[in-house]
């Protein structure tokens, strides 16, 4: 009988294969995936289901109680359905965070105009304020050398006068020194007409100077019949140098305390410099004929603030405003002009300081707005990174999840491979089982020697 030995391999006739390092690893990484992909609680099961009650993958035996699952009758889906779901899920997240990213870039915008416009209204209000100073310097530099050249002009009148009344001093006690009496008597009425010729001082006026009036009109239309309804006022609201909102008030038939119909006229400052400021103004009843010498005026000094008004709760009589020429018949109307300014020039100084502080208050407050959108423009900027970080997070949690469904799918593929290999290897033994079996039959059923002399037979035929 002859025997045959194996050639004895060596760990060297591997590492020289290149290639099965590897093979190896692919093997490796094959029974890797295959017990990755099994039941915890039933070993060699695969996990195809995703059970919906309790959130976690599955077998199917994990739904039989036959193999004591632990998810009997719960509400389960396919484990690709439950990817699908997990992954539409996530975009859904990914797409609420686009649009809360979206609505925190409009936002960011928005407030970056806002902070914009702010900064330019500042600057606008500076350069207004700057403008505005410049011009009232001006203007008062202006009124001031135009005050000051007529006292000069005056103060050299005062000192031509008081020279001329000097020399006739002068004249006349040398005159009376020198003369005899008789002399005297007859140069008495020479001297007296010179001292009748002096010119005669002018009163100084040492009133503290004003600035220009503000003017405006306002017309009264439809008189007549809007006379007739008593209490009722008409308001004219206008707007003046400093940002000051100043209202006409009329009462075309109030009652006085004498129970005649008369006209009432007030001026309201609405809204202007808080701190009080004297205004000296003027209201006008202009003459239906034109002419300015008929015009009936009256004059008030008054310390104004917002909200405070003054005037004549008896302007004039309103059953004389036809006869006195004051209504315009054609059109049925009666004009009012008013006049106002401050009353003095330190006044007017006063406004000025007034208003410059109100205006450096609202730069002030101009840059506390814009330093509050920075801050809210900081956090904005701070929530849409974050928006960003999370939807950067979601999207590698959808790129890790599609992988993941991915290799799943790779490995039902490969364990659905191996289940057709079993299932060959399955009919290849039951075929040779098969012939086995045939075979213990015929060895039954014949002789022995005939056995042997089949087993002669086939070993010639291998031999051949």
């Amino acid at each position: 009988m002859k025997f045959k030995f194996r050639v004895p391999v060596h760990r060297d006739d591997f590492t020289r294969v290149c290639w099965l390092q590897d093979h190896l690893k692919w093997v490796d990484d094959q029974m890797k995936l295959a017990t990755t992909n099994k039941c915890p609680e039933h070993e060699r099961v695969e996990i195809s289901i995703f059970c919906l009650t309790c959130s976690v993958p599955i077998c199917a035996h994990c739904l039989l109680s036959i193999f004591h699952g632990k998810h009997v009758q719960h509400d389960c889906c396919s484990l690709e359905d439950a990817n699908n779901r997990i992954v539409s899920e996530v975009q859904s997240h990914i797409d609420r965070a686009r649009q809360a990213l979206d609505k925190g870039q409009n936002d960011l915008r928005k407030t970056q105009k806002s902070i914009d416009g702010i900064h330019q209204r500042k600057a606008q209000l500076l350069a207004k304020l700057s403008d505005m100073v410049t011009a009232i310097q001006v203007k008062i530099d202006e009124e001031i050398d135009e005050q000051l050249q007529k006292f000069e002009d005056k103060r050299k009148i005062f000192i031509g006068q008081i020279n001329q009344h000097n020399e006739m001093i002068t004249m006349a006690e040398n005159e009376i020194k020198s003369k005899s009496k008789s002399e005297l008597i007859d140069v008495k009425k020479e001297l007296l007409s010179k001292f009748t010729a002096l010119p005669s001082f002018s009163i100084c006026n040492d009133s503290f100077l004003v600035l220009p009036w503000q003017t405006a009109e306002f017309v009264f239309y439809n008189f007549t019949k809007r006379n007739s309804s008593s209490g009722k006022s008409v308001l004219q609201k206008y707007n003046l140098d400093y940002d000051q909102t100043w209202s006409l008030i009329i009462y075309p038939n109030n009652f006085n305390y004498k129970h005649q119909h008369v006209l009432s006229i007030f001026l309201k400052l609405d809204s202007g410099i808080p701190q009080p400021i004297e205004y000296t103004f003027i209201i006008e009843l202009l003459h239906s004929s034109g002419d300015a010498s008929r015009k009936y005026s009256m004059e008030r000094t008054h310390s104004f603030q917002p909200g405070l008004r003054s005037g004549w709760e008896s302007f004039y009589q309103v059953n004389c405003l036809k006869s006195d020429g004051f209504i315009w018949q054609n059109e049925d109307q009666i004009k009012f002009r008013f006049k106002i300014r401050t009353a003095t020039i330190l006044e007017q100084i006063k406004l000025l300081e007034s208003h410059a502080h109100q205006m450096k208050d609202n730069a002030r407050d101009a840059d506390d707005v814009a330093a509050r959108l920075q801050g809210e423009k900081k956090k904005i900027e701070l929530k849409v990174t974050e928006q960003r970080k999370q939807i950067e997070q979601m999207k590698r949690k959808e790129s890790e999840l599609k992988e993941s469904l991915a290799n799943k799918k790779k490995d039902n593929e490969f364990i659905a491979d191996e289940r057709s290999q079993l299932k060959a290897l399955k009919r290849d033994n039951e075929c040779l089982t098969k012939k086995l079996n045939n075979f213990v039959e015929a060895k039954k059923r014949h002789h022995p020697e005939d056995l042997r002399n089949g087993v002669k037979q086939q070993k010639k035929s291998r031999h051949y």
